[in-house]
């Protein structure tokens, strides 16, 4: 059952609320999970032995009384996964039936069941039996059971009701174990900040590798031409690693830059945090450097700062400057812009995503926006009023869906031509510092940032994920206000109607005019696998 429960939708956002009328369900489906919860009334004042059976994994647990705080699990059908029994099977494994429980007549317990199915035939039945030597069990049926709360009035976006339990709790908040070995090196401590100092003299920065157009452009099928081994790498490995031998050059010209001066002489490098290279082959290198350091005091400060270095040789010392113009403002306010329609619990998901956000940094320079083509399953309004946030605009828009004109009508919102927009998915999980992530990759009239978002597989997670980085795709992009503008904003006239490839053609003016595009897998950035159920119509998808 961790599966489900790793989850980020669980348990508060299901695909589909019904009701059943007996505690025993067979809906044909594959990879799912299924939680039902409700009030259990005894006939009789006795004792109770319950028993469940299932595929795959089953847990069922009641209460001493109606509160849904004092459950205890009673019964279950294994935990790895791999158990199973068939219909009204209850004696596969000990684990299936329960001890004598007394229950009173008049009394309700509530009560919750768990399954996990993976593929093939599956099936749930919770039976109970009178304390007898002679006792047989029979399903629950609806005489014996009565609604936890009805639903029938309320709008998927209404989950204040839902009961949260030893068995099921929202896990938002919970921290991921960090692995020492995590699979395609998907997780791993990022403990970057944002302070930095001008040390280097100034000198011109003009890349040469920018290009013109990219988006009629055939791009080679390198996959074809890979191995199997090579390609399921290039899936989950992680950004190339540079050499200790390539990096530590460029940290200690940056050392002695600090020791020249006589206001950072007194520092010292703690660790090397991060060294990240854009390589200009014959002229020079762009990098990232992000160091530790500690003050004569002790004190404690990160430093991150663009340099440049022209064309290296391993004979000579090397020697940094601060390319013209080339920096990142660690105060810019950044936009989260994102379009929606009835997508209630992905919504809610969105803002919970945004208040993890702001409060693990507490840094008040984001503000959230979102356009609603008039969603009927969520007042989303009401839910940003509630939400914790340091700001937050929506607008509501009619019609039909469209990615590329509900985008545009965020932009619009945004007046501060110097703040930074972010154009995304409702269906991401996002690093705590995403924020300052997407300020350090954007420069103003120089570069936009384009992160590489790990796509889960199904039944995957943060907590336990799989999949493979979503290399293909642009549509999560970080730019300045005033760039934005100036490349002529979203392209609502050819994409109106249809979605798909708009992201490139937004890359290709984004190239065209100039702009440098960084291209970084960023950790702890997942797109959660999901149905198609509810998704928007689009019958002229590109």
């Amino acid at each position: 059952l961790d599966p489900l429960r790793n989850n980020l939708l669980y348990p508060l956002f299901p695909n589909v609320r019904t009701t059943v009328s007996r505690l025993a369900v067979a809906p044909q489906w594959n990879n799912y999970g299924l939680r039902i919860f409700g009030y259990l009334h005894p006939a009789e004042t006795d004792e109770y032995i319950f028993a469940v059976s299932s595929d795959d994994n089953s847990e069922f647990w009641l209460s001493l009384n109606e509160s849904p705080e004092n459950l205890k699990r009673l019964v279950y059908v294994g935990e790895t996964g791999n158990e199973w029994t068939a219909p009204g099977e209850y004696w596969k494994f000990a684990s299936q039936i329960s001890k004598p429980v007394l229950l009173v007549k008049d009394m309700k317990y509530f009560f919750e069941i768990l399954l996990k199915q993976n593929s093939g035939m599956d099936h749930l039945e919770i039976a109970w039996s009178l304390n007898r030597d002679n006792g047989t069990f029979s399903v629950i049926t609806s005489e014996f059971l009565s609604l936890y709360e009805d639903e029938s009035s309320l709008q998927m976006g209404d989950i204040d009701h839902i009961p949260q339990t030893k068995a099921s709790y929202d896990r938002l908040l919970e921290p991921i174990p960090l692995s020492p070995h995590p699979e395609g090196d998907l997780i791993r401590e990022d403990p970057r900040d944002h302070i930095y100092k001008h040390l280097f003299p100034e000198c011109h920065y003009n890349p040469t590798f920018l290009i013109s157009r990219v988006y009629d452009v055939k791009p080679l099928n390198v996959a074809s031409k890979q191995t199997a081994i090579v390609a399921n790498s290039c899936r989950t490995a992680g950004n190339i690693v540079m050499s200790q031998s390539r990096a530590m050059p460029i940290v200690r010209a940056f050392l002695n830059a600090l020791h020249s001066r006589e206001e950072t002489r007194g520092y010292s490098l703690l660790r090397v945090v991060n060294v990240v290279r854009r390589e200009d082959k014959d002229v020079g290198n762009r990098y990232l450097v992000e160091l530790e350091l500690v003050g004569p005091q002790g004190q404690k400060a990160l430093v991150s700062h663009y340099v440049y270095a022209l064309a290296e040789d391993s004979e000579k010392q090397t020697i940094l400057c601060s390319p013209k113009a080339f920096s990142w403002n660690p105060s810019a306010t950044v936009h989260i812009i994102v379009a929606v329609k009835n997508q209630a619990r992905w919504i809610i998901q969105f803002i919970r995503e945004m208040e993890k956000v702001y409060r693990a940094t507490g840094d008040k320079n984001f503000n959230v926006i979102i356009i609603d083509y008039n969603s009927s399953d969520i007042d989303i309004q009401k839910r940003l009023k509630k939400a914790t946030l340091p700001s937050y605009k929506f607008k509501k828009m009619d019609g039909n869906f469209q990615r590329t004109g509900g985008l545009q009508a965020g932009i619009d919102l945004v007046e501060d031509e110097h703040s930074i927009l972010f154009l995304c998915d409702l269906h991401l999980y996002y690093p705590v510092n995403i924020i300052t992530s997407i300020r350090k990759h954007c420069v103003e009239g120089k570069m936009v940032y384009a992160p590489v978002v790990m796509r889960l597989d199904c039944g995957a997670s943060p907590r336990a994920p799989a999949g493979f980085w979503e290399v293909l795709g642009y549509g999560l992009m970080g730019i300045y206000k005033s760039d934005m503008d100036r490349i002529g904003g979203m392209n609502t006239r050819e994409f109106k109607d249809k979605w798909g490839g708009e992201d490139w053609e937004l890359l290709d003016r984004v190239l065209g005019n100039g702009l440098e595009v960084e291209r970084l897998r960023l950790r702890n950035f997942f797109h959660h696998f999901h149905s198609k159920r509810g998704m928007w119509e689009n019958n002229n998808q590109g």
